[in-house]
């Protein structure tokens, strides 16, 4: 039932902090795949229904969004969030069309909070990034020697306005394999800002996404800060791709990185989520979808939302 969904979503968004506009609403509208028999809400439907919800005080408007009742604080954070994520994504920006040259890179994009401009002061930049199939160690390789070269790679207490090197894929491996609530949000906000045809790539690939949002449509007009790398810099690329392409580096980095994975504590840590292979690797030591999800039911639990 559409009460459902509407109360769904914003009771979602408020597990991680975030208000919702009526149209978000609408935009993420979280649906339970075995109740679909309703149909996908119109943007009038949900309007409809937060008035309703706001009526029985179940959730309440301020400032142009809605929220769980008592929950009207989350707004100035949202508008706080916004105003300093401006500058960050622009640095960010800034530092990816500095590296879109680099070897078998086919995709740059933020991802967790800065991708919902939700941000802090002190947050780096969650890099998602795309990789020539058959390179994916030489290019995580030649990419980390880069920042690290640039001052810009986090590691160690190095964190403010650094790049956080967490997820490759290939562009033969462009489906994400967790496919829950968490994921479906993240990458409806990525925010891409390298690769324009390996993002429709992406997103066409990872349609499962309209299994839990069903208003997911692939990106009609970029974002304002994507920009395509230059001629020049795609000479560059091809001719450093042609100096790595001995397939024995590629060996040699696999096991060596391999080995330095399963020896770092963290990827022993209880729930962590860490990839390693020829197509993805991910590390995660603290995932973030398992606890928005249990705060997510304790919303639902403490209001009594579906009852």
């Amino acid at each position: 039932m559409i009460r459902k969904a509407v109360l769904a979503t914003i009771a979602y968004y408020d597990a991680l902090d975030y208000p919702l506009t009526e149209f978000e609403t609408w935009k993420h509208l979280i649906v339970d795949q075995s109740e679909v028999s309703f149909g996908v809400p119109t943007l009038g439907q949900v309007a409809g229904t937060v008035d309703r919800l706001e009526a029985e005080g179940v959730i309440a408007r301020f400032s142009g969004f809605v929220m769980l009742t008592g929950r009207e604080a989350l707004v100035q954070g949202r508008i706080r969030g916004e105003k300093r994520s401006i500058s960050k994504i622009r640095r960010a920006a800034r530092l990816v069309r500095g590296i879109a040259w680099v070897p078998f890179v086919r995709m740059i994009a933020l991802t967790g909070s800065l991708s919902m401009k939700r941000g802090d002061g002190e947050s780096d930049w969650d890099l998602f990034v795309v990789l020539s199939r058959g390179a994916i160690w030489r290019g995580r390789t030649l990419l980390s020697i880069v920042l690290q070269l640039l001052g810009k790679r986090r590691h160690g207490r190095h964190v403010e306005n650094r790049a956080c090197l967490n997820h490759f894929v290939t562009d033969g491996s462009l489906e994400i394999a967790m496919q829950d609530y968490f994921s479906a949000s993240e990458y409806r906000f990525m925010y891409t800002l390298s690769g324009r045809e390996m993002e429709r790539r992406f997103e066409l690939v990872n349609r499962w996404i309209a299994r839990i949002k069903p208003n997911y449509l692939p990106t009609e007009i970029p974002n304002f800060w994507l920009r395509q790398a230059s001629p020049a810099f795609l000479k560059i690329q091809a001719k450093l791709e042609w100096a790595f392409s001995w397939q024995g580096w590629e060996r040699m980095l696999s096991h060596w990185q391999k080995k330095k994975i399963e020896r770092n504590p963290k990827s022993r840590i209880p729930g962590a989520f860490i990839v390693a292979n020829d197509t993805a690797l991910i590390f995660l030591p603290h995932p973030k979808g398992p606890a928005v999800f249990e705060r997510f039911k304790e919303r639902i639990a403490a209001h009594g939302l579906f009852a």
